[in-house]
């Protein structure tokens, strides 16, 4: 009903006879939620219709003939009364008005009332009456509310939001896009998202969008042009709303121009050697294994040299520091000018270098004659403060694919070459042979050994505390393996491992460790004894077993322990032979509940693109540089770079290996999360740290030591 039908309903009431007063009073009743009345000019009441009597609870007797300010409709709200005082003013000199109220009804809601007041005219132009109406707006309010409250919080939101419609162009930018790309909002507005994304022009954005048509949403990086032509590196969510049969997408970008500045210079700390800027053996390894995976034996060879500097550690003993230092990049610049026809140089450790030789059949000498051109370049004296020094060089060759399939077993060919080329004297060039550098005499017996080893319970776990660094708690426990040989004793790791991956020894072992570990956690968990997580080392061969995830399925099922509890340690290299199928089996044992740690991380030779794939929960920094942190500014740097990129990726970073006061107060510095080391516990067996824990607090001092940071 409008308001000349409300008007001459009015005017009914107000002077028809009784039969059309019932009439309309039964149409005014009709109207539903409405509330319609009748004042006088003065506002008087002198009729309302049936939902508005039922909103207070009255019937009209109760109501008629009093003044409309006095009545239960305005009990509620002191500031709508004197609205109304006005509104009844105003209307009595013929002008209308409409205002919104809070109104309290006889259930005790409170709801918000649209109400106007209108003004209806006697034949000769004088306000004869008043008349009045009210609508619930309550659900339309709430509505109008929430539609505000996202819409700030949309403009307001961290991420640069960007909602494109059919056409790619802009429709909505946010306040955090416009201050992203340098724009006003409104000049963002009818922008191609080509123009702000050159990755999505017009040509790529048609496979683009069929993409997010067929997906939830889907997640990758891109490039963003600033306003002054810069360009930003962006990590976007997108999806894809089609409403109404009107299609958008909306495009939720984050700045990660520091993220990616962190991972380069990761990089370059990781794989550059610092002293010479020459790459160092991860580089070196990483890149020989992309030259091997692409070289046709039949037309190609290549041969991996290491050169050794022999007599550095006398010329380092009779030189400062600063000299010797002198001394070493002389000796990569006399190397790296020696080495013509070289695919790479680099230094891959304290005193020797390495190079990768690639020569087609038609030069099939060609390492040979590096090798002599760097032996003479070598035997000549280097000249630090006018003071000579001879610096001659051992020389060892392996070569592709006889000696080795690997990046890692040439390189170790080589130094296997290069070792002999020191023991008959040094200043030579030997050539890596299968038969020449035969396998050590003592590790056959070993592998006997070790076989026996796992029957006869030789075999043990120690273990070693890993403790929150800011609350000194106990996080967790690693479990590590040791060999006890009934003649030799304690035998090192380094020694049988190697031998029981190449055997195939590793995958009873590490089910025996798997197993034996997890029945520990158990009889702990049965003693109230609580010690975190349980860390268990995954070698390169058990991780790459198809039965991976049925062998611990059974060993959980087996010892009754909850999948979280069981943290798996993998190395950066094991991941790296095939990066598709490491994710899956990474997937995999996340799905089943387990938490996943990359160990030794910094010495492998994964690329930090990578690291954003692996679905892993913690970073371990390997003691490497833990250990150098007090000393060298460069694994500082390293170490606080892995700390900040492992929060940046929501991830925790375990240092390990940490032996001194200095390490731990420089590691709480840069904000590592738990740490690990014999400057808290050896590992040990565990008796003894069930002795340890069964203390109710018991105590790490050096972890609760509070000392002042040591200046770096």
């Amino acid at each position: 009903m409008n308001s000349m039908e409300e008007a001459d309903c009015a005017q009914v009431l107000a002077c028809g006879s009784n039969g059309e007063q019932q009439q309309v009073r039964e149409v005014m009743d009709s109207l539903g939620p409405t509330f319609v009345g009748l004042l006088t000019v003065d506002g008087v009441l002198t009729y309302a219709n049936k939902a508005a009597l039922e909103a207070i609870g009255a019937k009209l007797e109760e109501v008629l003939g009093k003044h409309f300010e006095a009545t239960p409709w305005w009990s509620f709200f002191e500031d709508a009364r004197k609205q109304l005082h006005e509104a009844i003013k105003s209307a009595a000199h013929g002008v209308g008005t409409r205002f919104e109220f809070p109104f309290q009804d006889a259930r005790g809601q409170v709801v918000t009332m649209d109400f106007s007041l209108i003004p209806a005219f006697g034949a000769h132009g004088e306000v004869a009456y008043l008349i009045l109406w009210a609508r619930d707006i309550t659900q339309p309010k709430r509505a109008e509310h929430a539609l505000f409250v996202t819409q700030f919080a949309v403009d307001h939101a961290y991420s640069a939001i960007l909602k494109l419609g059919a056409d790619a162009r802009v429709v909505y930018a946010n306040l955090a896009a416009s201050l992203l790309l340098g724009y006003q909002r409104s000049d963002l507005l009818d922008m191609h998202i080509g123009d702000i994304a050159p990755g999505l022009s017009e040509g790529k954005w048609a496979a683009k969008c069929t993409e997010l048509k067929g997906r939830d949403q889907v997640h990758f990086e891109s490039v963003y042009r600033h306003a002054d032509g810069r360009e930003i590196p962006v990590d976007i969510q997108a999806c894809h709303v089609e409403h109404d049969s009107i299609q958008y997408c909306f495009f939720y970008a984050l700045d990660i121009t520091a993220l990616k500045a962190a991972e380069r210079q990761i990089y370059h700390m990781t794989h550059f050697d610092e002293l010479t800027g020459l790459p160092n053996r991860a580089l070196l390894a990483e890149q020989l294994q992309e030259i091997l995976s692409s070289t046709d034996v039949k037309q190609q060879s290549v041969t991996v040299m290491v050169i050794g500097l022999d007599r550095l550690k006398l010329v380092k003993e009779a030189l400062n520091h600063a000299r010797a230092d002198q001394v070493l990049r002389r000796c990569a610049r006399k190397i790296l000018n020696a080495s013509h026809g070289v695919d790479l140089v680099a230094r891959i450790s304290d005193d020797e270098f390495a190079m990768t030789v690639k020569a087609d059949a038609t030069h099939p000498g060609l390492s040979a004659e590096v090798a002599q051109r760097l032996l003479n370049a070598m035997a000549t004296p280097v000249s630090v403060e006018k003071q000579e020094i001879f610096i001659n060089s051992s020389i060892g060759l392996a070569a592709y694919p006889q000696d080795g399939e690997t990046a890692e077993d040439l390189l170790k060919a080589a130094s296997t070459a290069l070792g002999r080329s020191k023991r008959h004297g040094g200043n030579a060039i030997h050539v890596y042979s299968s038969l020449s550098e035969s396998r050590n005499p003592g590790r056959l017996p070993m592998e006997t050994a070790l076989r026996r080893a796992l029957k006869y319970d030789e075999l043990a776990i120690f273990y070693q505390p890993q403790l929150e660094l800011n609350t000194c708690k106990l996080a967790g426990v690693e479990a590590l393996l040791r060999w006890h040989h009934p003649e030799q004793g304690l035998i090192s790791t380094a020694k049988f491992i190697p031998i029981a991956e190449e055997t195939g020894l590793i995958l009873p072992i590490g089910e025996w460790v798997l197993h034996q570990a997890c029945m520990q956690l158990r009889d702990w968990a049965r003693q109230g004894v609580q010690v975190g997580h349980l860390s268990v080392n995954l070698s390169a061969r058990q991780f790459r077993q198809k039965g991976l995830a049925g062998l611990l399925s059974r060993v959980l099922r087996d010892t009754g322990i909850e999948p979280d509890a069981l943290d798996l340690e993998l190395t950066e290299s094991m991941l790296m032979d095939d990066i598709e199928s490491a994710v899956r089996t990474m997937k995999i044992l996340k799905e089943m509940g387990m938490h996943l740690s990359l160990d030794d991380f910094g010495t492998g030779y994964s690329s930090l693109s990578h690291l954003k794939r692996f679905p892993i929960d913690t970073l371990k920094i390997d003691q490497s540089f833990v250990s150098e942190i007090p000393d060298d500014p460069r694994s500082a740097a390293v170490v606080d770079g892995i700390i900040a990129l492992g929060h940046r990726l929501t991830l925790s970073v375990l240092a390990e290996g940490v032996e001194t006061r200095e390490q731990l107060n420089l590691l709480r510095q840069s904000g590592c999360d738990v740490v690990q080391g014999y400057l808290f516990c050896h590992p040990v067996p565990a008796e003894q740290l069930t002795t340890l824990l069964r203390d109710s607090r018991p105590q790490f001092p050096p972890c609760s030591d509070h000392s002042a940071p040591a200046a770096r």
